[in-house]
């Protein structure tokens, strides 16, 4: 079936989303781990692209095919970003990321022992100084989804709270605790 004008696009694209939301949601809860949130974003994101596409594309009926591989390649994105981000912010409280972090350790050859001794310990000081500052919330949410690496919809329930407040308060979390080491690392070197 070819579309022509565009109040024809704009119904045939309703139409593919009342048919395959959600097939695709459940696609891509699936792919992400049962993470629903991720899932719903995955899910939006493939609509997107989809109506973006609707011009170029010929044959609706057969469109179910195109519509899956794009959204294993969305999912795929997805889940490596969600990776990439639990891995950074979880570097932060490991000893490799305060090396990491920090850019100090073996490969710095030019500073005398004694001195990159004394600024592994500023930085040990600085990532004990973070988690001081935190609040009670925030240090549960840090042990559940960053040092445990616990998927969100769990860490959610453990706190009994909904799946978009823990995305909400892991988000704000990884932006103070960033904000908290530039300004204490600042002011020690």
């Amino acid at each position: 079936m070819e579309v022509s004008t565009e109040t024809e696009q704009e119904a045939a694209f309703n139409g593919l989303v009342k048919r395959y939301y959600e097939k695709l949601l459940k696609f891509c809860t699936y792919t992400l781990g049962g993470n629903t949130s991720a899932a719903e974003d995955c899910t939006q994101d493939i609509f997107l692209i989809l109506y973006e596409h609707m011009p170029k594309l010929k044959d609706y009926d057969k469109i179910g095919g195109w519509l899956y591989k794009t959204a294993g390649n969305i999912a795929k994105q997805y889940a490596a970003s969600m990776r990439k981000e639990r891995s950074r912010f979880a570097a932060f409280f490991t000893d490799e990321g305060e090396e990491t972090l920090n850019g100090i350790g073996a490969e710095n050859k030019r500073k005398t022992e004694e001195e990159q001794i004394l600024e592994e310990k500023s930085i040990a000081c600085t990532a004990a100084e973070i988690e001081k500052r935190l609040k009670p919330k925030d240090e549960q949410m840090l042990e559940l989804a960053f040092r445990q690496k616990r998927p969100l919809k769990e860490v959610a329930a453990r706190l009994g709270i909904s799946l978009s407040a823990a995305k909400s308060r892991a988000s704000r979390l990884r932006q103070n605790i960033s904000a908290l080491a530039r300004e204490l690392l600042a002011d020690k070197f």
